[in-house]
């Protein structure tokens, strides 16, 4: 953002509604100038036609051979119960030949299906559906053949897969439509909003909270009336905490976010000391998270924060001004982040040092204006398990397409 850009924003982050009128205004008027589809020095593969979802799963297979993937059956418009979406895989040299496994209703342009490899049994994935007007997770082996159905939808699997969370994916599209999942039936979207951790062998539940218990853990003023849900939930690699978000839309439609830890077990619940707003997070090891948030005395910005203890560390200061998706290998020393699209909707796949002091730019791709509210392709970037590419999401070819890029000469 520039200075104006700055103050501007400044007045009305807190009024969503306004905030993006004035944006919608700006990048209308400067789409007049023409922009490139792509830059880059990298090499890029690109697969039109297909996506992942979000930053804090990865889409490839431990071993690095195959890429999970959906693949758009729709077209570019917004979802609409029953649509549905095909999941599969990418297999071959750079990922190029797709293997397609099974088809959903229960996905969203966001985050797609929650599609995840499953190790719980080999050469296994998991995704959403919904079976008979009831959202399900289901496992499937990479032949296809389902090995079990969940009886609720899965937000994430710990890495032995024998624990997965969940929370009510139609209520998280009332409040943020292109982020849940829509329901077949008026009023799915209501009823039981619990956040939920249990067992994928026999449901048995390991932590439970409603929304009522949420709101009563040190409430504010502009929860009263407020429309509450939970959202985005993460265990952390050793799958014995893990976080979760506590969020409401307040009575003028604005967003407050705050977000929660606990351990798998269902102990030592912890509410992190974050001020009105986090968005989007991701595990670097087992007890410290990085995240785009809000921090008491600190601003808006990057910080790596120690679970139950709430300690900080401000990353990219004066280096990265806005909000973005993050990966985090702490082992390799690597950092991948992105941007929204800026006056001219161009967005940037960017590399972080890992000191947090600096970052370089991978490649700027231009979002069409097609690309817009529930419709947005965010590039969400994902990291291969040994090798430095990048897996993104982009819009920079007219479609929606899965693209990997190749960095290793940036490391060189």
């Amino acid at each position: 953002m520039n200075a104006l850009e700055r103050i501007v924003y400044g007045l009305v982050k807190d009024r969503p509604v306004l905030k993006q009128r004035i944006v919608d205004v700006y990048q209308a008027a400067l789409g007049l100038v023409p922009q490139r589809a792509m830059t880059t020095a990298f090499p890029v593969q690109n697969r039109p036609g297909f996506f992942f979802g979000f930053h804090d799963k990865t889409p490839f297979s431990r071993d690095g051979e195959r890429l999970l993937a959906h693949r758009n059956l729709v077209g570019n418009r917004r979802v609409r119960a029953g649509d549905e979406a095909e999941v599969g895989y990418f297999r071959g040299p750079d990922w190029m030949e797709f293997v397609p496994l099974a088809r959903t209703t229960g996905w969203n342009w966001q985050l797609g299906s929650m599609l995840q490899w499953c190790s719980t049994r080999p050469q296994a994935v998991a995704h959403n559906d919904i079976r008979a007007g009831r959202p399900v997770g289901v496992i499937r082996g990479i032949d296809g053949v389902i090995l079990a159905e969940l009886e609720r939808p899965v937000a994430h699997l710990t890495g032995d897969g024998s624990l997965a969370c969940s929370y009510h994916f139609g209520r998280v599209e009332t409040a943020m439509p292109g982020y849940g999942m829509v329901m077949p039936s008026a009023g799915a979207s209501e009823g039981d909003g619990s956040f939920r951790v249990f067992e994928t062998s026999g449901g048995g539940i390991r932590f439970e909270m409603s929304l009522a218990e949420a709101v009563a853990i040190e409430p504010h003023e502009s929860m009263v009336g407020a429309f509450h849900f939970f959202h985005h939930a993460l265990f952390n690699p050793g799958g014995t905490r893990l976080f979760f978000l506590h969020r409401w839309l307040d009575r003028n439609s604005r967003r407050w976010t705050r977000m929660f830890s606990v351990g798998a077990d269902g102990r030592d619940l912890y509410l992190f000391p974050m001020d009105e707003m986090v968005s989007h997070i991701t595990w670097v090891s087992d007890t410290e998270v990085f995240a785009y948030a809000r921090y008491p005395g600190e601003g808006d910005g990057y910080f790596r924060i120690e679970d139950r203890t709430g300690r900080a560390t401000r990353y990219f200061e004066n280096v990265l001004d806005s909000d973005g998706h993050p990966t985090f290998d702490e082992g390799r020393g690597l950092i991948l982040t992105d941007s929204y699209p800026d006056r001219f909707r161009n967005q940037s796949l960017l590399l972080g040092s890992p000191s947090g002091k600096s970052a370089i730019r991978l490649c700027r791709t231009h979002l069409p204006r097609k690309f817009r509210g529930a419709l947005q392709v965010d590039l969400h970037p994902r990291l291969h398990p040994s090798r430095s590419i990048a897996c993104f999401d982009s819009g920079h070819t007219g479609t929606r397409s899965l693209v990997t890029l190749d960095f290793s000469s940036a490391l060189a």
